[in-house]
């Protein structure tokens, strides 16, 4: 799925939440697994990103290109790991609370890979975009 609202909650431990509607296909999934991977688009991968939101929940896997984490400990074993993402935050769900029409999860970062400077993409009211210079 691609999360559109997702915030950092701790330094200390590591950790972040993500809102999930309950009737989203991938709802039930992230939280009978107990983690996930959360990949961290490049704003050039806009239109990656917008085919995995679009995409029937069978058909996600086969837009970009995708592995499965190996050798990662119990918790975060064989999440999937989307190659063209900027970078990937592994992640344990530690705490759910319903609220509304979504679940809030949040979950402490376990592992984390990508090294690749590149501007986020962004999504807000409803579009994508990217940071903008900003003009003395």
């Amino acid at each position: 799925m691609l999360a559109t609202a997702v915030s950092s909650v701790s330094m200390d431990p590591p950790s972040l939440l993500v809102c999930v509607n309950r009737t989203a296909s991938a709802h039930e999934a992230l939280r009978g697994r107990g983690a996930f991977s959360l990949g961290i688009m490049a704003s050039p991968h806009r239109d990656l990103a917008a085919a995995i939101a679009g995409a029937p929940s069978a058909m996600r896997f086969a837009q970009g290109t995708w592995r499965r984490l190996q050798d990662a400990g119990d918790a975060i074993e064989g999440l999937p790991c989307l190659e063209e993402a900027q970078a990937t935050l592994f992640c344990a769900i530690d705490a759910c609370c319903d609220y509304g029409t979504h679940s809030v999860l949040i979950a402490r970062i376990v592992g984390a890979i990508g090294d690749r400077a590149a501007d986020p993409l962004l999504y807000c009211d409803g579009g994508y975009g990217r940071f903008a210079t900003a003009q003395a």
